[in-house]
């Protein structure tokens, strides 16, 4: 038992000066960024005020250069 308290005791003092660890905020976004719904990304346009680049694409367009 006395153990057990030693432990304790030794324990205590160091979860009471713990500090919760504050993140920086995440760095600006470099190059293009890319999202998965039209929503997200006119919300995202909106917040930053910078404008959609909407590339589009099907199967048949293979023969197209960059698209597939």
């Amino acid at each position: 038992m006395n153990r057990l308290a030693l432990l304790v005791a030794a324990l205590v003092p160091t979860v009471a000066v713990a500090q919760p660890r504050i993140l920086p905020p995440d760095p600006p976004a470099v190059g293009i960024q890319w999202f998965t719904t039209w929503e997200s990304a006119k919300a995202e346009a909106a917040r930053t005020g910078r404008p959609i680049l909407l590339v589009s694409a099907a199967p048949h367009c293979g023969g197209v250069s960059g698209i597939w």
